[in-house]
């Protein structure tokens, strides 16, 4: 066998494989779903991704976990919405990064998520109350019981194999043509399939995570509020907000979609065994502790 031929072979092996071990079950809805990566892995990867993360916040001087009062919040409100989620068996932990320029959370998988301080910047920010800022972490939450970082790198990485294998072969064929075309479909599978998949991703996040602040007693006529107010945004906010609300972020889709389903959170509010003191105002917060944040160093200076 040349290795042309093994080339073409190497496609047939992956689609098998992926079909072999990649069906799992969602944990949130219970249907079936396609994961490459086992829980275990996923907390493996997720803690790669946390320490990658965290040394990047060192290298930019970013305080971490440094102002007490507002770790605090942060963790018992995580605390109580972990307390509800569908996967109880992961390590998780809420990291406060207090940059109040920095409108931004992350979910990493595994259990991790980071809520930066710009989330409720009084100027640019996008949370105002304890309800609101949980919105925001239910979110996060969501993302991570419903495995959305793995399952988006599963699909990627049959489509991406199969048409780097097809630029590989046309490249070898000195094709002009066949290489335009792939590298054309590689564009387009991750310019417009993934960004839909993104989109529908989020917007299950949207849903998931208000269920889930409902069930903690937080209530969850909050959420379509953040994303309300983010329609109204300034260009200046949309730039700074990266993460939680980077896919179509004016569209009023994720607002009415949230409105849709307010009923059914409004049950679980109403059900839930004890009521949050979500109207509380961030604002009115002790004055930040955590030391302001120092310009990074120049590398070489």
């Amino acid at each position: 066998m040349n290795f042309r031929q093994l080339l073409l072979l190497l496609p047939v092996a992956a689609l098998a494989a992926f079909g072999a071990g990649c069906s799992t079950t969602d944990y949130v809805t219970g249907k079936p779903v396609r994961n490459m990566y086992s829980l275990d892995e996923e907390i493996q990867l997720g803690a790669k991704f946390f320490a990658e993360m965290s040394g990047e916040l060192k290298k930019e001087n970013s305080p971490v976990n440094q102002d007490a009062a507002r770790v605090a919040m942060v963790r018992e409100i995580s605390s109580h919405i972990v307390a509800v989620v569908n996967i109880t068996n992961l390590p998780y932990q809420a990291t406060f990064v207090g940059d109040p320029d920095f409108v931004n959370a992350y979910a990493l998988p595994g259990g991790n998520i980071m809520i930066f301080e710009g989330i409720w910047n009084p100027k640019e920010g996008l949370v105002q109350t304890v309800d609101e800022l949980a919105a925001v972490i239910g979110h996060e939450l969501a993302h991570v019981n419903c495995r959305h970082s793995t399952e988006a790198m599963t699909r990627q990485m049959l489509p991406n194999l199969l048409l780097a294998g097809g630029l590989i072969w046309a490249t070898l064929d000195d094709n002009d043509d066949l290489q335009l075309l792939f590298g054309g479909l590689m564009l387009v599978h991750n310019g417009l399939i993934v960004t839909k998949y993104s989109r529908v991703d989020e917007l299950e996040a949207d849903r998931v995570g208000m269920m889930y602040m409902a069930k903690a007693g937080y209530n969850p006529e909050a959420a379509p509020r953040v994303w309300e107010r983010l329609s109204g945004a300034s260009d200046n906010q949309i730039k700074k907000t990266l993460s939680i609300f980077a896919t179509h972020p004016r569209d009023y889709l994720r607002t009415q979609e949230l409105r849709k389903h307010l009923p059914e959170a409004r049950a679980l509010y109403e059900a839930a065994p004890v009521k949050r003191n979500g109207t509380k105002k961030i604002s009115d917060l002790p004055p930040s502790t955590t030391p302001p944040k120092k310009p990074a160093k120049k590398s070489g200076s």
